[in-house]
């Protein structure tokens, strides 16, 4: 888990400080939209499927590295609908996404960046990384 969060840790203050390979372009870190979905549907229904939160799985050519509390403290999925890309935010793609929990619905938010791997985080795990 210690390995997990220092790689995590990485993504963030590499995202945070604008790496660059000598281009100077932080958005080449954003993947496009379609991916983005798709990886993230692909954890989602992971977790529906009962499975425990991967560290990493395959997906395509890439993996996905998934970071999500919720998921990770055990609670169940029972379904879920995604609702679109948030369109205001600006950086990694953001979707909303409505959970269907054993707790009841609720509207959350999921930010996918990178690009291999491809970075899945539930929304208090992506502001904790960035500080915020």
């Amino acid at each position: 888990m210690i390995r997990v969060w220092l790689r995590v840790l990485a993504v963030g203050f590499c995202l945070a400080a604008g790496c660059k390979d000598g281009g100077g372009d932080e958005t080449k870190f954003i993947p496009a939209e379609s991916n983005a979905r798709e990886a993230l549907e692909a954890a989602l229904k992971k977790w529906q499927d009962g499975e425990p939160q991967p560290a990493t799985f395959p997906f395509g050519k890439v993996k996905v590295q998934v970071v999500d509390q919720t998921w990770s403290g055990g609670l169940k999925l029972q379904g879920f609908e995604i609702l679109g890309e948030d369109p205001e935010t600006k950086g990694p793609r953001v979707f909303n996404v409505k959970l269907k929990t054993p707790k009841g619905e609720q509207t959350t938010k999921y930010y996918v960046v990178g690009i291999d791997p491809l970075w899945v985080y539930g929304e208090p795990d992506y502001r904790k990384m960035i500080g915020g």
